[in-house]
């Protein structure tokens, strides 16, 4: 107590289910919506029905073994067991923090490994494909995701003053969809300017021209925001029609994107900004095996760098 490290024992005794809902979702302000959104899923989903009703003071690191065991005995992807955990241990540190207890037990927990994605662009057609099968009015949706690498959240927060028809043809991409709402971009990075070739400019035109609007350019009948829930049911009925393999998603289109400037020869550095990465590390381990290769490059610059600075002999003293 005079150090000042003293836990009193009756502060860990409330139960992970009321430090959850009442202290730890109401401090977590600092997240985005969409963000939030998926703490209070993972934690009514997976957390709560098996440690909810536990006192928090009696929680270990056994515990927590045994809850990434049962996790993995669900069935869920080591990826999403890695998220859902992230979650618990956030949690567990802001107790630790509050000084409810007196060290995280969700600490050098093992977890299982995530294995890399390898990444296969969608090609041209498959585009096209998806595109006629989605819904008319989301059909816009596969354009601007393919054609400009927007993100989900980006194209259904995308308004018609930030596209520019005539100057720069290009659009703005400044805000994103969360919840309903327009929200901040993921990164400042985020936050870019997009040129567009003339098929993605005629496609987002002739939407506008059907379905008029001065504010967002992607709405549902009921000229409202379109909520992501609403949207991924008419993706998941687009990817079943055009053929594609279940789990497309709608990030594969900004991977064509992607991979179709790596293949115009695009500078890296371009491309990071045209997808709105923070840092070239990211574009590179995502999109890194899609350049050409490299092995072959430079071969031969040695000897001819040397050959320059080799004095050449006059004919007199040739032999």
């Amino acid at each position: 107590m005079l150090t000042g490290s003293h836990i009193d024992p009756k502060a860990g005794k409330v139960s992970l289910r009321s430090f959850a809902y009442d202290r730890w979702l109401p401090s977590v302000v600092h997240v985005r919506p969409n963000t939030r959104s998926t703490y209070k899923s993972h934690l009514k989903t997976h957390i709560l029905p098996l440690l909810g009703d536990r006192r928090i003071s009696a929680l270990r690191r056994t515990d927590m073994k045994s809850f990434v065991a049962a996790l993995r005995g669900k069935g869920l992807a080591a990826a999403t067991i890695s998220t859902v955990y992230a979650v618990l241990r956030a949690m567990m540190q802001a107790a630790v923090d509050d000084g409810l207890i007196p060290g995280n037990p969700c600490s050098r927990v093992p977890l299982p490994r995530v294995e890399q994605r390898v990444l296969k662009p969608l090609t041209a057609a498959e585009v096209q494909r998806l595109a006629k099968a989605i819904t008319p009015r989301y059909e816009v949706a596969v354009w601007l995701g393919a054609g400009a690498g927007l993100r989900e959240g980006e194209v259904l927060g995308l308004t018609v003053p930030r596209i520019d028809f005539l100057g720069g043809r290009r659009i703005l991409v400044e805000e994103q969809m969360q919840n309903g709402e327009l929200s901040p971009l993921k990164t400042r990075a985020s936050r870019r300017a997009v040129p567009l070739d003339d098929l993605v400019l005629n496609k987002v035109a002739a939407h506008l021209q059907r379905w008029p609007s001065q504010g967002l350019v992607i709405t549902n009948r009921c000229g409202r925001p379109v909520r992501r829930s609403s949207f991924g049911f008419c993706w998941s009925e687009a990817v079943k029609k055009a053929g594609l393999p279940t789990g497309t998603r709608f990030h594969d289109l900004r991977h064509f994107y992607a991979s179709t400037l790596i293949a115009a020869g695009l500078h890296p550095k371009t491309i990071q900004a045209r997808l709105g990465h923070a840092t070239m590390a990211e574009t590179m381990d995502t999109y890194g095996h899609l350049f050409p290769e490299a092995d072959e490059q430079g071969r031969g610059a040695l000897d001819a760098a040397f050959a320059a600075d080799v004095p050449q002999k006059r004919p007199d003293q040739a032999q």
